[in-house]
């Protein structure tokens, strides 16, 4: 338990903690200790992409020789990876032009030539367009899931993890590692508790506010994203297990669950 807070009384604007606040940050890490470490910053060329090769079937081989979109890249060690394992172009597309500056020095660190970078999509059409733990930041993701099909010319391959009624689909395991946050406590309470940390420095109301989004994602949601894609149809649907757990991913409410993460690939009709 974290005797920590037995002493907090006020949150960061100087308002009384209130008693679910102060539950919650009971089972917390204490508000002072030093950041963990995220898997985004622990990247190397080698690992970036363990994730897609666990949960996309042939990745990268079904990418070699072929243009690929990497859209929603983050500092872009995923996309220097697929064109070092054999993409012929890949152009890695975010909205956070700092991230896309780390991307075009890592490449050239990595003598890379094949990769580019932008916040917008460089090309009408690219082979293959590839969502990488994405889908559940994108504020309107009905969008984007157009926008992507739409510069798709023959597959579009999206896998994330952590959707919203999973474990830790708050994506606040940093600050406590109880699951099933959002059936515990309100936005209020999470995100009042959150704010106590570094990573509450911006003051975020609501989890669609935090820095990088979380619009909520849910495995019902995402099944009706993907069946409703004009001119598109669902070539490949996996669901993961929390822990590897079998059949759970069957199982009517209890698949929001125990669902850690989901991968698509989608193909022209």
């Amino acid at each position: 338990m974290n005797r920590e807070a037995l002493d907090l009384k006020y949150n960061r604007d100087g308002a009384k903690l209130r008693i679910p606040e102060r539950l919650l940050l009971a089972f917390c890490r204490p508000t002072k200790a030093a950041p963990l470490p995220v898997t985004t910053y622990s990247y190397t060329l080698d690992n970036a992409l363990d994730f897609s090769r666990r949960m996309v079937p042939d990745f990268p081989e079904r990418l070699r020789g072929k243009t690929v979109l990497d859209y929603g890249c983050g500092p872009g060690w995923q996309a220097i990876a697929m064109c070092r394992a054999g993409a012929a172009h890949v152009h890695a597309m975010d909205i956070n032009e700092d991230w896309l500056a780390h991307g075009r020095e890592l490449a050239r660190s990595a003598g890379v030539t094949g990769v580019s970078f932008g916040q917008e999509p460089g090309a009408e059409k690219y082979d293959a367009v590839i969502s990488l733990c994405s889908m559940e930041h994108f504020p309107n993701p009905e969008r984007e899931m157009l926008r992507m099909a739409s510069f798709t010319r023959q597959e579009l391959i999206i896998t994330f993890s952590e959707c919203w009624f999973s474990p830790h689909g708050t994506h606040l395991n940093g600050t406590t590692h109880l699951p099933w946050l959002n059936l515990m406590f309100s936005e209020r309470t999470l995100m009042n508790v959150r704010n106590l940390y570094p990573d509450g420095s911006d003051g975020a109301k609501t989890f669609g506010e935090v820095r990088g989004g979380l619009n909520k994602m849910t495995v019902a949601r995402f099944e009706r994203l993907i069946s409703s894609v004009p001119g598109f149809r669902v070539h490949y649907l996996s669901l993961r297990g929390v822990k590897g757990l079998p059949m759970v991913t069957r199982i009517p409410v209890v698949r929001e669950l125990m669902t850690s993460a989901l991968t698509c690939i989608l193909r022209p009709v």
